[in-house]
């Protein structure tokens, strides 16, 4: 079933194609940034799951597969009805993180976003992460001399927002049935959804995001009293030639007590500095 929507090719890469249909568009025609994380979610998907290691598979064995990281570059946003070529990898363990790569092209072959996430395994009794090396070898990797598919990756440094940082803006969301997912907990991509969905929609139409770095700290699940932190160097960063902003998904806790489940930045260019 899964080798129809994607293939692996003799260098353990596989490949998948998405069409950017008009409701993965924003009011200028190009795709959201939430297509592109989409995209994403379900290249290592079904990567895994031609592997064996879908979470189907996964949760027969008492695991299951969670993002931690996300670390996304932009170079440009598809068009209504383009194609987009993807390409994704599987690189070798660091400690209990199990890295992947995700490229995305256009006809031209020219890259359109690139995307390096964590993953982990974990264990759907306890919650606690599993060791990831059988689960690494199971999926394959490429040559180690690939330089074209590189293996061997470092492990980014732990996000931490500035102290300097002042919140211009706190919403609060209502997680919903539709955001969550076969783990029974909220999907990554909401959180994406609710932290864009917070800043202004004058921002929006003159902006987009060049970099997002985002990490996925605790699950949440329907019922949690959440709010989207939006932080900044002041009020003038949605004004600025290239803003940069943090953003948190925080959860109170029944003791009144704030917990951080989701943060990250992102760095934004006018919509006319991308490539056309």
């Amino acid at each position: 079933m899964y080798n129809a929507l994607a293939t692996i090719d003799e260098k353990a890469v596989a490949h998948s194609r998405y069409a950017t249909y008009s409701y993965e568009t924003d009011r200028y025609n190009r795709a959201r940034l939430g297509f592109y994380f989409s995209i994403i979610q379900e290249a290592a998907g079904v990567h895994a799951a031609i592997r064996g290691l879908s979470i189907t598979d996964m949760r027969e064995e008492g695991k299951t597969w969670v993002i931690t990281r996300n670390i996304t570059t932009v170079h440009r946003y598809a068009r209504w009805g383009e194609v987009v070529s993807v390409k994704t990898w599987a690189a070798a363990p660091i400690r209990l993180h199990l890295p992947r790569i995700i490229e995305g092209y256009d006809k031209e072959g020219e890259l359109l976003f690139r995307t390096t996430t964590l993953w982990a395994i974990l264990d759907i009794e306890t919650g606690r992460p599993q060791r990831p090396q059988d689960y690494s070898s199971r999926m394959t990797l490429p040559d180690p001399g690939d330089a074209d598919h590189p293996t061997t990756l470092t492990l980014p440094k732990p996000i931490h927002k500035e102290e300097d940082l002042v919140l211009v803006d706190r919403t609060a969301v209502v997680p919903t049935y539709d955001d969550t997912d076969r783990n029974l907990h909220v999907n990554n991509l909401s959180y994406l959804n609710w932290a864009l969905g917070a800043l202004p929609s004058r921002f929006r139409d003159q902006y987009n995001t060049c970099l997002i770095d985002v990490s996925f700290l605790r699950q949440t699940f329907l019922g949690d009293e959440l709010a989207v932190c939006t932080w900044a160097h002041g009020e003038e960063v949605f004004e600025a030639k290239e803003p940069a902003l943090f953003h948190q998904i925080i959860r109170t806790e029944g003791d009144g007590g704030e917990t951080v489940v989701w943060e990250g930045s992102s760095h934004w260019k006018l919509r006319e500095a991308f490539r056309p």
